[in-house]
């Protein structure tokens, strides 16, 4: 009860040390013996770990919270959080997450504690923000003016109209109906009046600033004309 001899290592020998006593000195021969005493104890137990966990875990239990960090560019930061939030709400619910944080740097940092779910949210993640490749510019043909062409497919919708394909037999080639033109009557919300993938039919008004320009109220007009 006269020393108190705490010592630290691994296999190869010791990293630390601490030792309280209450008599005036040790010999030797006594500190040999606690120091030998000390290295069979942790020898012993370092036998004991071994056996029961030979390496580090690859991975973290289920039940550990988990996290994975990524970066998107600047400026889609908010094809990631969505309006008033309604894309992060909606990957956090559909990949069981804990949470989705993203910095105004573009840090984006994934924490949750199912591993596999964590990755598919990572890769929805980057395919969401993905730079997408230029389209090569269009050198021709193009269409007569005043062609009408059936079930073109609307391939972007924008606040000011939706841009359309004229399909194979103009691969390539897009042009735009302008809000004013996707309908007879005035159109408040286009968001709500047409969707991405949606095909309509389309009569072609020429070329403008170097643009194909497209109409749909052209094609009701038309319709309306002939069956008087």
């Amino acid at each position: 009860g006269t020393m108190d001899f705490k010592v630290a290592g691994d296999a190869t020998g010791i990293s630390t040390f601490q030792l309280d006593i209450k008599c005036e000195g040790l010999s030797i021969d006594t500190l040999e013996r606690a120091l030998e005493q000390a290295r069979v104890g942790r020898l012993h137990i370092l036998e004991k770990m071994e056996s029961a966990l030979p390496g580090p875990r690859t991975e973290l239990p289920s039940t550990v919270p988990k996290m994975i960090t990524l970066n998107v560019p600047v400026n889609s930061i908010g094809k990631v959080i969505g309006p008033g939030g309604k894309t992060i709400r909606a990957i956090i619910e559909d990949h069981e997450l804990q949470g989705l944080d993203v910095s105004e740097e573009g840090a984006v940092a994934i924490s949750g504690f199912n591993t596999t779910k964590m990755e598919q949210a990572k890769a929805f993640v980057e395919k969401l923000t993905a730079e997408a490749a230029p389209k090569p510019a269009y050198d021709g043909p193009y269409p007569e003016e005043g062609r009408i062409f059936r079930k073109c497919e609307v391939v972007s919708v924008k606040n000011f109209g939706v841009f359309v394909s004229l399909g194979d037999e103009f691969p390539g080639l897009e042009g735009l109906v302008h809000i004013s033109e996707l309908h007879t009557e005035r159109i408040r919300n286009i968001n709500g009046f047409v969707k991405e993938g949606q095909r309509i039919d389309v009569k072609c008004l020429g070329m403008a600033d170097g643009k194909l320009k497209l109409s749909r109220k052209a094609v009701f007009e038309a319709a309306s004309a002939a069956a008087k």
